[in-house]
C-alpha cells in the first residue's frame, strides 16, 4: 500500500470557520490512524479581521515538521486564498465555493491565478448548507464533506469529530452542522464521480495506540496539572494565554488557583512567593513580559527561590510580530539580568516535551532553588500533534526539596556553601528554620554581607550548582549512523523537526550528514556537544532569530568558526531550506 505525506491547508477570512475547519481536519484523520501536525495562522490585531490559513500535514509515518507545499487547497474566500497559490504543489488540488454570496470578477477569482495542471473542484459551500439548514453557517462543513468525498477519508470519522466538537451547544446547533458535511460529501460524490482522488482510503496506516490532539499550549497546561501545581499567576499575552485559559478551566476542579495579575512584574513576584511558602507555582509570558520580570528573576537567584516561568517566544524585539514565531529570546533567558544571573533554561522541541520538560521543571526548581525557564516559541505553543496522551508517573512528581535536618534547629545555615551548591531549604513556619530572603549579597546565614569574599564565595555556590544540575537536565540527542562526517548540524526547539527531515534527506542521498539536538539550553551539555563535534568537519547552526544565539552560546567549543543558518521570517524553518544549505556546503568542497 502507498504511503501518505499531504498538506491539507483551508484558507478564509477571519469569521469564515476556518479554523474551527482546520481543527476537525486533524481530530478527523488522527481518528483514521494518521500522523498529523497542524499549525494556525491569523491576524495579530483584537478585532481579528483577515487573512486566517491552517496548515495540516498528513502522513502515514510520524511527522516532525511542516511542509513546504501544499496539495489539497480548501478556499472559503477567493480574494484571501489567492496568496496561497505559489505555495501549491505541481499536481495539486483546489476546492472552491462556485456559488458564493458575493460573486467576484473573473480576474479576481481564485481558478484565474492557479496554474493549469492543478485540479479546480468548485462546490456550491454556501448554497448546499444553506439547502439543507436554512442557514449558510455550515459552509465551513460541507466544504469538509466535498474534500472528505474527493479525497476518499471515511465520512465517519468526521461525523465523529463533528459531533464531539458540536454536542455541548445543543441538539440544533450540531445537525445544522452534521447535515452541512453531509451535503458536501454527497454532493462531491456524484459530481465529480469520474474525478475522484482517493489519496487517503489505501493509505498505509499502522495500527497503534490510540492518540489525542494537543497543541503545545495544552501539553504545557496538563503537564502542570500532572505536576501538582496549586498557583497560577499571569498577566494575559499572545502566545501564553491559552495556557492560562487552559489552567483556568481545570485547576480549581483540583484545588488549585488561577490569578490574572495587573502585570508581569506581579506575576512572577507573587510565583517566587508561592515557592518560598512551599508551593508551587508557576507563570507564562512572552518577550515583552518577560523583560519586565528580569529584575524579579535575578531576585529568585541571588535569594535561590524555585520558580516556574514558561517564555512562548514570537517575533521581536518589543511588541514586534505577536502572531508570528521567532527563537529570539535566548540570550534574554540565560543572561537576563544585572549581575551573574544565570538560571536553568530547557528548551522542548515538540508537543510531547512540552508536556515533559514542564512537570520535570518543577523538580529542577525545588531541587536546584532557582528559577527555571521553559523556552518555547509561537509556532511550537500553537501547532497541534496527535500524540498518545502523556501521564506524568509518581517519580517525576515527587518534591525535589532538600529540607534541613532536624539536628540543625537553632543552628541553620539557609545557604551552607554545599559542595553541589545546594543547601537545605525550609519554609516558614519551620520552627528554629527562619531566615531572611534578601536580594542582598549574604552569609552562609543569610545575613547580608558585602566583602569580597563573601561575594566572591556566594557567586560560586549559585554556579557551582547548576553545573551539578546537568546530571538531571536532558542531554543532547544525536541523530547519526556514526562515524566521520561532513556536516553536522545543531539546532533546538521547534525547528529540530525541520532539520531531522532535512537530514534524512540528506542521508537518503548517502551524505555523511548528522543532527544534534539541544534541549538543555543552560547549562549546556558541553562535554557531548564537543564529542559531536570532533566528528563533523563542519558545523551548521540553524535558529530562528538574525544574530545566531545558540551559536553565540556554544559556537566557541568547536574547533573553527561554526556556520550559521538564520531566518527572521516569522515563519518556521522550512526542511528544503536546510537541505539546500547542507547541499551548498557539501559543493563548496566540505565533502
Amino acid at each position: 500500500m502507498p504511503k501518505v505525506d499531504i498538506t491539507v491547508e483551508v484558507c478564509g477570512m477571519a469569521g469564515d470557520g476556518t479554523i474551527a475547519a482546520g481543527g476537525l481536519v486533524n481530530e478527523a484523520m488522527s481518528l483514521g490512524g494518521f500522523s498529523v501536525l497542524g499549525f494556525d495562522s491569523y491576524p495579530a490585531e483584537i478585532r481579528g479581521f483577515g487573512r486566517c490559513v491552517t496548515r495540516s500535514r498528513i502522513g502515514s509515518n510520524e511527522i516532525g515538521a511542516l511542509a513546504d507545499e501544499t496539495h489539497i487547497l480548501i478556499s472559503l474566500d477567493d480574494l484571501q486564498s489567492r496568496s496561497r497559490v505559489p505555495f501549491l504543489a505541481r499536481d495539486s488540488a483546489v476546492l472552491f465555493d462556485s456559488k458564493p454570496d458575493t460573486l467576484l470578477e473573473e480576474e479576481q477569482s481564485l481558478a484565474a491565478v492557479v496554474e493549469p495542471g492543478t485540479a479546480l473542484f468548485g462546490i456550491p459551500f454556501t448554497y448546499l448548507a444553506t439547502a439543507a439548514t436554512g442557514t449558510s453557517r455550515g459552509r465551513n462543513l460541507a466544504a469538509l464533506g466535498g474534500f472528505a468525498a474527493l479525497f476518499g477519508v471515511q465520512p465517519e470519522w468526521f461525523r465523529r469529530v463533528i459531533t464531539r466538537k458540536f454536542q455541548s451547544k445543543g441538539e440544533k446547533v450540531l445537525e445544522v452542522n452534521l447535515k452541512s458535511f453531509d451535503a458536501g460529501f454527497h454532493y462531491a460524490l456524484e459530481k465529480f464521480a469520474d474525478r475522484l482522488r482517493p489519496s487517503f482510503a489505501a493509505a498505509n496506516v499502522v495500527a497503534g495506540p490510540e492518540k489525542v490532539m494537543l497543541s503545545g499550549n495544552q501539553a504545557i497546561g496538563q503537564a502542570a496539572l500532572d505536576a501538582g501545581l496549586k498557583l497560577y499567576f499571569g498577566y494575559p499575552i499572545t502566545p501564553a494565554t491559552p495556557i492560562m485559559e487552559f489552567l483556568a478551566k481545570y485547576l480549581p476542579a483540583k484545588g488549585g488557583r488561577v490569578v490574572q495579575m495587573e502585570d508581569e512584574i506581579a506575576s512572577v513576584g507573587a510565583v517566587l512567593g508561592a515557592f518560598y511558602a512551599g508551593a508551587r507555582a508557576m507563570t507564562a509570558t512572552s518577550g515583552p513580559g518577560f523583560a519586565l520580570m528580569t529584575e524579579l528573576i535575578t531576585h529568585g537567584v541571588m535569594a535561590e527561590i524555585p520558580a516556574v516561568i514558561l517564555n512562548a517566544q514570537r517575533g521581536g524585539p518589543s511588541t514586534g510580530l505577536p502572531t508570528k514565531t521567532e527563537q529570539s529570546d535566548l540570550h534574554a533567558a540565560v543572561f537576563g539580568g544585572p549581575g551573574d544571573s544565570s538560571r536553568i533554561v530547557i528548551a522542548p522541541s515538540n508537543v510531547a516535551e512540552c508536556y515533559s520538560f514542564t512537570v520535570q521543571s518543577f523538580q529542577l526548581a525545588e531541587k536546584y532553588q532557582t528559577p527555571v525557564i521553559v523556552l518555547t516559541d509561537f509556532y511550537l505553543d500553537n501547532r497541534v500533534e496527535n500524540v498518545v496522551m502523556p501521564v506524568a508517573s509518581e517519580k517525576e512528581k515527587t518534591d525535589g526539596n532538600l529540607y534541613p535536618d532536624e539536628s540543625l534547629q537553632g543552628s541553620y545555615h539557609r545557604y551552607l556553601d554545599t559542595e553541589s551548591g545546594v543547601s537545605p531549604r525550609s519554609l516558614p513556619g519551620m520552627e528554629g528554620f527562619a531566615y531572611v530572603a534578601t536580594g542582598l549579597e549574604h552569609t552562609e546565614r543569610a545575613q547580608p554581607d558585602y566583602t569580597p569574599e563573601i561575594h566572591t564565595k556566594m557567586t560560586g555556590k549559585r554556579h557551582r550548582k547548576l553545573q551539578y544540575a546537568l546530571e538531571d537536565l536532558p542531554v543532547p540527542v544525536e541523530y547519526s549512523d556514526g562515524g566521520q562526517l561532513d556536516v553536522g548540524i545543531i539546532g533546538w526547539g521547534s525547528t529540530f523537526g525541520s532539520i531531522q527531515e532535512a537530514v534524512n534527506m540528506a542521508r537518503e542521498r548517502g551524505w555523511k550528514v548528522a543532527a544534534l539536538k539541544i534541549t538543555s539550553i543552560f547549562p549546556y551539555h558541553e562535554k557531548e556537544i564537543r564529542s559531536f563535534m570532533t566528528k563533523c568537519r563542519e558545523i551548521l547552526i540553524t535558529e530562528l532569530n538574525y544574530e545566531g544565539q545558540l551559536a553565540n552560546l556554544i559556537g566557541h567549543l568547536h574547533r573553527k568558526e561554526v556556520v550559521r543558518l538564520n531566518q527572521v521570517t516569522g515563519v518556521p524553518f522550512s526542511p528544503s531550506a536546510i537541505f539546500s544549505k547542507i547541499e551548498a556546503l557539501l559543493q563548496a568542497g566540505v565533502s
